[in-house]
């Protein structure tokens, strides 16, 4: 794995912890806002590692997703794809 692409997936996890602490805390906001940003740099440590390039400087986890998919083939379970238009 490429050392740029681990540290985009480090920091979604740590995004993800993030989110999963304030759902117990009922801060349904902030989870909302860690879990998009999980999801945003999973998308783009997966632009690093499936096009070896940088990722667009989009936000969009439904452009990003979009991209991706276009570029690389790449496509998530159709539940999970469903689920990605959402955030």
């Amino acid at each position: 794995m490429r050392r740029e692409s681990e540290l985009w997936f480090k920091t979604a996890e740590e995004d993800l912890k993030d989110a999963r602490a304030f759902i117990e805390m009922g801060r349904y906001f902030r989870t909302a806002f860690f879990a998009q940003q999980a999801v945003e740099k999973v998308l783009k440590a997966l632009f690093i590692e499936l096009l070896r390039t940088e990722p667009p400087k989009i936000h969009s986890v439904t452009e990003l997703y979009r991209e991706l998919r276009e570029k690389s083939g790449f496509r998530l379970p159709e539940e999970l794809e469903n689920q990605i238009f959402i955030l």
